[in-house]
């Protein structure tokens, strides 16, 4: 570093108190200097004088050394900035006393040349304090002469530049810290000078285009990067900068990359415009997740909307904000009819409001609930009975913003479950008042069934018989193993017709039945218990009553779950399954997901027909309510009611198919246990071994057993539609007998 040093003239011989004026002036006596010169040597001393005072008074610092490196010169500056005082400084040898260690070879180099002749300007030099600071001092050394011109040493004219120094250097490791900064940043930096030719690219921006520092310095940086950045960039050199600027690019390896860019003008020290500097951030992989995000989010609409079970949500203050197509065609109202309106005093049934209303306050204080029916009112006034999901909806900081209700329409299961339970009940009330005595055992041979007559006959009211054993609580001793046998056969599904029993009464009598034993199944056929419709013999009358029924213990049919999802990729593969599918199926979700969906779990004789579905909707044709049996890992056969959905990408290519289902299993189970029913009520009439007919509200005979027509002679088609009391009555008794009818 060099800087300008100003070296006040000194004309002393021996720089030492003026002592080479006083030489000086002997030397012109021995002369013989004539009187008329003293005048002039006069003038010299004052000079001299005033030399010494300029050097000793001067605010730069002046030190000298004689011909031996030892100081004789060291004024007030040097003293001061040093802390060694004149006294302490003179005679020690300059470079060893009062230099720093690692400066004394080149000093000691500078003061030899002068020695020699050879001055040196603006040389640097650090002196060691007497408080043991660093002073940097910018000297100027000068060869110091006698009047002879003969050397007699160096004076060394400084300026303290520690200060500058310091700044100078802090100024330098900033300058380096920041070029490492910039070279090692995460962030890509490049930047070009005014032609746009690249001057700066720093590891990462190598990293990210796959270019070199050296391959892209001085290259115009258009030819790196996207043409595009032009623009950007000849913003920039004309002091318009940019933020935040979104750049697609392809690298070296044809990958492509997204920066943000923000675009600095760069200026020199007269603020004139000399480049741009380009500091990126690598945003590839988060504008890959916001695409994937977006994707997602687009199938996930389609799903909503497409979804075969209704959809529909809330804001906060209970308004919707949320109605899939399948909730549009099941209500009847559009998504623009909807939307906006609040749910409940809108869409919900008045005598429901309230404890809807309960429900969605939970789910928007957290607290979901799950399967829970209610009554939509739909456009054209008609009810539907919907089984609900209420599910909390939270944004991305999981603050609650609403409820979305995902719902299975159960209005004709509700209404075939409200059939069933009628057909029940009517049963359960043909057992209960029928004529005849009916019991039941179960497979235990425990009582699970005892009718009004039983009761009547035996003393035993149902609360006594439930739970005890038949055989050994209600039957005569001699004939327990006898009866046991018929039971344990009838459990075996060899029934007895018109076996005759003694029943032991509470009062200890004893009451003959004629008995028909028959097996009681379940839905699915199995043996569950013994059902004995009997005829009271003791008495000498003959009931010609209604012949009792047994009431077959219907499955409640009630999908408790939200639908079965499950999908498909385009190679047939599962790559959906979702709780209630694995539940139906017994299936883990990672046990199915990768198998082939077909094969592995769709009963062989559907295999072709499923197939021949999915591969339509794999093509965009979907089918809707298609019925399949799925085979369950128990080997049971669990039947589905699906519609295939196509399953597109964000670009709206078929990528697989989506299967909503509606688990109908327990359905056809209550179908088959009702037929089941129906035709052991139907074997009951018509086997019984008691005289069993009716008649319609017209009088006219529409029921007539075997044992009807045994006892008459008249066939059943012979009988059937024609009125009983004119037709079968006799004469006298056909009033008696028509109040009776007209009564019941």
């Amino acid at each position: 570093m060099k800087r300008s040093a100003m070296a006040p003239p000194i004309d002393t011989a021996d720089g030492r108190n003026g002592k080479g004026n006083d030489e000086r002036h002997k030397h012109q006596k021995h002369n013989g200097a004539s009187k008329e010169s003293e005048p002039f040597q006069v003038f010299e001393v004052a000079r001299a004088n005033e030399l010494r005072k300029l050097v000793d008074s001067a605010n730069a610092p002046i030190f000298g050394i004689d011909i031996h490196g030892m100081v004789n010169e060291w004024n007030f500056k040097t003293a001061e900035i040093t802390g060694y005082s004149r006294e302490e400084a003179y005679d020690k040898p300059l470079v060893a006393s009062f230099i720093a260690e690692h400066f004394r070879e080149s000093v000691q180099e500078v003061l030899d040349k002068a020695l020699q002749g050879i001055e040196t300007a603006n040389y640097e030099l650090e002196f060691d304090t007497k408080t043991k600071e660093t002073r940097v001092l910018l000297v100027n050394a000068s060869t110091r002469r006698d009047v002879h011109n003969n050397i007699v040493g160096v004076v060394g004219v400084a300026q303290d530049v520690t200060e500058s120094t310091k700044h100078d250097r802090a100024v330098a490791s900033a300058a380096k810290e920041l070029r490492q900064l910039v070279n090692t940043a995460n962030a890509p930096i490049f930047g070009v000078d005014s032609e746009g030719n690249v001057n700066e690219w720093n590891v990462k921006t190598a990293e990210i285009t796959g270019f070199t520092r050296e391959e892209a310095m001085n290259r115009p940086l258009v030819s790196l990067l996207e043409p595009s950045i032009k623009s950007v960039m000849d913003k920039a050199l004309k002091g318009e900068e940019t933020s935040n600027y979104a750049v697609e690019f392809k690298n070296r390896e044809n990958e492509t990359k997204h920066i943000l860019l923000n675009a600095t003008s760069r200026r020199d020290e007269h603020h004139k415009i000399v480049g741009v500097l380009g500091v990126g951030q690598d945003v590839t992989e988060v504008t890959k997740h916001d695409r994937e995000v977006a994707a997602m989010a687009n199938e996930l609409r389609q799903l909503v909307n497409t979804a075969n079970a209704p959809i529909f949500g809330i804001d906060i203050k209970g308004n919707v904000n949320e109605w899939n197509n399948k909730t549009i065609e099941i209500t009847g109202f559009s998504q623009k009819e909807a939307m906006g309106k609040h749910l409940v005093s809108t869409f919900i049934v008045k005598q429901l409001r309230d404890s809807v209303q309960r429900v969605l306050d939970d789910a928007l204080q957290g607290i979901e609930t799950s399967n829970y029916e209610l009554e939509f009112k739909t456009k054209s006034n008609e009810s539907r009975y919907l089984l609900v999901n209420a599910t909390t909806r939270r944004n991305a900081d999981q603050s609650i913003v609403g409820v979305v209700g995902v719902a299975q329409d159960v209005t004709e299961a509700a209404k075939h479950d409200r059939e069933v339970a009628s057909i029940a009940n009517e049963l359960r009330q043909l057992v209960d008042t029928a004529n005849a005595p009916i019991f039941g055992i179960d497979v235990g041979g425990t009582v699970n069934e005892w009718n009004n007559k039983t009761v009547e006959i035996t003393g035993y009211s149902r609360e006594e018989a439930m739970g005890k054993t038949l055989v050994s609580t209600f039957i005569v001793k001699k004939l327990r193993c006898s009866v046991q046998r018929v039971l344990d056969n009838a459990l075996q599904g060899i029934e007895t017709s018109n076996y005759e029993l003694e029943f032991r009464t509470k009062s200890n009598q004893i009451r003959y039945l004629l008995v028909n034993a028959t097996t009681r199944r379940d839905a699915d056929a199995n043996i569950i218990g013994v059902v004995g419709v009997a005829q009271d013999v003791t008495e000498a009358a003959k009931h010609d009553r209604e012949v009792a029924a047994m009431a077959n213990e219907l499955r409640q049919l009630v999908d408790t779950a939200n639908a079965p999802i499950f999908g498909i990729d385009v190679n047939g593969l599962v790559n959906e399954w979702n709780d209630k599918t694995a539940e139906i199926t017994g299936y883990s979700k990672i046990f199915a997901l990768g198998k082939p969906l077909v094969p592995t779990f769709i009963m062989p004789e559907l295999q072709i027909s499923v197939q021949y579905v999915l591969d339509q909707a794999l093509h965009g044709n979907e089918t809707s309510n298609y019925e399949l049996e799925f085979r369950s890992a128990l080997h049971e056969i669990r039947y589905l009611l699906v519609n295939a959905t196509t399953r597109r990408d964000a670009e709206n290519n078929i990528v697989g198919v989506v299967g909503v289902a509606q688990d109908v299993t327990e359905t056809k189970s209550n179908d088959r246990a009702v037929a089941a029913m129906a035709s052991e009520l139907r074997q009951l009439v018509e086997t019984a071994n008691a005289p069993i007919f009716g008649i319609d509200c017209h009088g006219n005979v529409n029921e007539w057993n075997q044992k009807t027509a045994e006892i008459t002679g008249y066939s059943k088609q012979e009988a059937i539609d024609k009125p009983l009391v004119s037709t079968f009555i006799v004469p006298q008794l056909r009033k008696s007998v028509q109040e009776v009818m007209m009564n019941a």
